[in-house]
């Protein structure tokens, strides 16, 4: 079964497709679930199609790691896979994805790559 998933704007799946975004992040409390048709729980080893906001195929990525992050401490890792110049600019443009989060928030970032 091929799953399903949805990015929050069609600027990142427009990213995905050319090759610049690598990683992206979830809630604790979202990895594990089915949130609705276009975004199932996130699971390692599994291929997902992803969507636009016009609900169109636009390409497949196969997730390939996960990790448990902590706010005060994006990897290098991570901030690159978002497209980002450094940790600070991965803050800025994740504080109101996550509300505003605590120096402890932790959260998943997950890894894929392009299948097609």
């Amino acid at each position: 079964m091929i799953r399903r998933i949805q990015f929050v704007s069609d600027q990142l799946v427009n990213w995905i497709i050319a090759g610049r975004k690598i990683a992206s992040v979830v809630s604790l409390d979202k990895v594990n679930v089915d949130e609705n048709e276009y975004n199932h729980a996130l699971v390692v080893g599994e291929y997902y199609d992803v969507y636009d906001s016009k609900l169109m195929k636009r390409c497949t990525i196969r997730i390939t790691a996960m990790e448990l992050c902590i706010w005060s401490d994006i990897s290098e890792r991570l901030w690159r896979g978002e497209s980002n110049a450094n940790a600070d600019e991965f803050r800025k443009e994740h504080k109101n994805y996550f509300d505003n989060p605590s120096d402890n928030f932790e959260f998943i970032a997950y890894y894929f790559h392009l299948v097609e």
